[in-house]
């Protein structure tokens, strides 16, 4: 039954705003008969040791610097030789250490060729979700190769020649596993799928898997923090989508705040879900999306407002 869940959940969420971007921008799993040949991979220099990385998968954040390369998560494992090659473009040293946003095979598919050599990083709910969770598409392969060597808790440092590299783990957003990482100067950020930036607009995909692991409070806090803690001309790299500013994590997070607060409402007037759903309570975000769209994004919500709260570490290191 939750495997079915979570198929609902990636239709509603992933395959919509694949049909509506290209490749380079696309984001969760790839079809069946993709292929592969035809996906290019678009590099985007955004500081002197900071690239976006784009093919087709997630986004990934490269760290390039004297003393190695580090991703932020990997795409899809059949695109690894071609991100290394791109990569060998712009230096020839090797890729050192991945770091993992989440555990989602569309952004750690990549780790079954980048593990044979890196060491892998990511908060400890990653190495058991890909532990134990089924990957809908087969994308996470070889998990002794793939699974984090090193994990943490609620913070994680890599110090590095051109500067430190900080990982805060977010509980209960789009999964139980999500890390925002920061990289030296902070002023580029890659948030994974806490924050996306599709075109046309997404509802923020909350509690991915439809099983309480995620919530509205791990979405909320990552994007308040990035919002607080970095300068205003900050670059962020969002899970899928285009390089993004401040402003478009405000009317993100805008997006989240208002619909939550509908939702609530309804919820405060002792409301059912279906009720919800039958009154349109997000119709007011028609333009984002309708029917079951809609619907799955308030589902998820609701469940989130209603579970009975538990304790919640890594709350952006405070």
């Amino acid at each position: 039954m939750r495997r079915f869940i979570s198929i609902v959940a990636w239709l509603l969420f992933v395959v919509i705003p694949v049909l509506a971007q290209a490749p380079p921008a696309a984001p969760g799993g790839a079809p069946q008969q993709q292929d592969w040949d035809k996906i290019q991979i678009k590099l985007q220099k955004l500081d002197d040791h900071v690239y976006m990385i784009q093919g087709f998968g997630g986004n990934i954040a490269a760290y390039v610097g004297d003393d190695g390369i580090v991703l932020s998560d990997t795409e899809q494992v059949q695109l690894g030789p071609k991100i290394e090659a791109a990569l060998k473009t712009i230096s020839d040293k090797p890729v050192k250490y991945v770091l993992n946003t989440h555990w989602h095979g569309d952004h750690t598919g990549g780790n079954a060729y980048f593990g044979k050599t890196a060491i892998i990083i990511a908060q400890d709910d990653v190495r058991k979700a890909m532990q134990t969770e089924p990957d809908r598409l087969g994308r996470i392969t070889n998990l002794p190769v793939s699974l984090p060597v090193i994990t943490f808790s609620d913070q994680l440092t890599l110090h590095m020649d051109g500067g430190d590299i900080h990982a805060i783990y977010f509980p209960k957003g789009h999964t139980s596993s999500d890390t925002v990482v920061f990289m030296p100067g902070g002023k580029v950020v890659h948030t994974g799928d806490d924050f996306t930036n599709f075109m046309p607009a997404n509802f923020p995909a909350v509690d991915f898997e439809n099983d309480g692991s995620g919530g509205v409070q791990g979405v909320q806090a990552a994007c308040e923090y990035v919002l607080a803690h970095t300068p205003d001309d900050v670059k962020i790299i969002p899970g899928h989508g285009n390089l993004a500013t401040k402003a478009d994590l405000a009317k993100y997070l805008d997006v989240l705040k208002g619909t939550v607060a509908a939702i609530q409402a309804g919820i405060d007037q002792g409301k059912t879900l279906d009720q919800l759903k039958q009154e349109k309570v997000l119709d007011k975000w028609s333009y984002i999306g309708q029917g079951p769209k809609a619907d799955g994004y308030t589902e998820r919500v609701y469940k989130s407002l209603t579970q009975k709260s538990g304790s919640a570490k890594g709350n952006g290191g405070q």
